[in-house]
Parts: structure tokens; C-alpha cells; sequence
């Protein structure tokens, strides 16, 4: 199945939306705590090994990217 940009678009914001939304629940409060706590993190894992990051996000792009293009010629070929 192809998706149009335009579908891309509407899912996105739709899911932007929604996460927003289930943010301002009365649990938001952990919520935040921990989107916090990982961002904290991240920035810190990255600060200390910029290198690692980089690797990792090039590997973790690779495999996506790999997995998007397979399941394109599976539903190409089916």
C-alpha cells in the first residue's frame, strides 16, 4: 500500500495532537518527569560521546530505512 505525502502529513499532526492532549491528563505530572529524566540523558550520553550518538542514530537510520524499503518491495512484489 503507498501512502501520499499529504496521509503522512495528516498522521503525523493527528498524532501530535494526540500526545499533546494525553499530556495535559491529570498524570501529565510523571509524564513530564520522565520525558524530562530522558531527555536529560540523552543530552548528557550525547555531551559525553558525541561519536556514539552519531553511530547509533546512523545504525538505527540504517535499519529503518532497510525495514521501510523491504516491507515497499514486499507490497510491490505481493
Amino acid at each position: 500500500m503507498w501512502v501520499r505525502e499529504r496521509d503522512v502529513v495528516d498522521y503525523l499532526t493527528v498524532s501530535v495532537v494526540t500526545l499533546l492532549a494525553w499530556l495535559h491528563f491529570p498524570y501529565s505530572t510523571y509524564v513530564y518527569t520522565q520525558l524530562h529524566y530522558w531527555a536529560w540523558w540523552i543530552q548528557r550520553w550525547v555531551d559525553q560521546s558525541p561519536d556514539q550518538a552519531v553511530g547509533l542514530t546512523v545504525v538505527v537510520f540504517a535499519i529503518g530505512g532497510g525495514a521501510l524499503l523491504a516491507g515497499i518491495v514486499y507490497s510491490a512484489s505481493a
